[in-house]
């Protein structure tokens, strides 16, 4: 019978790992050490355990910074340096930067503006629109704060009938913009993805709390 075959052994991972034992070695043996002529005591200076936390984890982490705050800092200094050598104008330049820098919001517009979605679009997009949304908000956030405890029953009816009516008006608000912009254009906006989930809400709470 042949003799069994031993596992390959890496070179490079075996010294890895022995250089990791090393090292933890005389770390652990730096912090044990007392004084001269004297045995080790475990723990005895455990201030040297911070040395070796700030010297392996924080210094090469500000190091690491610093090395790349300079490479940014030497290519914004090229950057004007090669900017400086043209022949442009410092209001040039500058709409220059702007025009790189700018960020233009996007918005969706129907492309039939003789269909009925351009014309839910152009109702809920006008600025009369979007005053009298937010003239809602504010009305309904004063009626929200109008509740107290142990009111009488025709005010709680009161404020429940203004409830169900403002939610109403917000639920007919996403309707027309679904419409005017799609489902996926609609969704795309975190503002109308914030609304839409607010007037769920609102409608669940009346569901569950007025209704049933």
């Amino acid at each position: 019978m042949g003799m069994p075959c031993s596992p390959a052994v890496n070179p490079f991972q075996s010294s890895k790992r022995w250089a990791f034992f090393l090292g933890g070695r005389v770390l652990k043996h730096s912090v044990d050490a007392t004084y001269e002529e004297q045995g080790p005591s475990p723990g005895y200076r455990m201030e040297l355990s911070i040395f070796y936390m700030v010297y392996f984890v924080v210094f090469p982490f500000f190091f690491v910074n610093i090395f790349v705050a300079l490479i940014i800092i030497t290519f914004q200094e090229q950057g004007d340096k090669v900017m400086s050598e043209c022949s442009l104008e410092k209001n040039e330049r500058a709409c220059i930067d702007f025009a790189i820098s700018a960020k233009p919001l996007t918005r969706y517009m129907p492309q039939d503006k003789q269909s009925f979605q351009y014309k839910t679009w152009t109702f809920v997009v006008s600025p009369p629109f979007k005053y009298f949304i937010m003239a809602m908000i504010a009305l309904n956030t004063v009626v929200l704060m109008m509740k107290f405890y142990d009111a009488p029953y025709e005010y709680e009816l009161m404020l429940k009938c203004l409830n169900i009516v403002f939610t109403s008006m917000f639920s007919m608000e996403c309707v027309l913009k679904i419409i005017a912009f799609g489902v996926l254009n609609y969704f795309r906006d975190d503002w109308n993805v914030f609304d839409f989930v607010t007037v769920l809400g609102n409608i669940t709470d009346i569901l569950v709390t007025d209704i049933v």
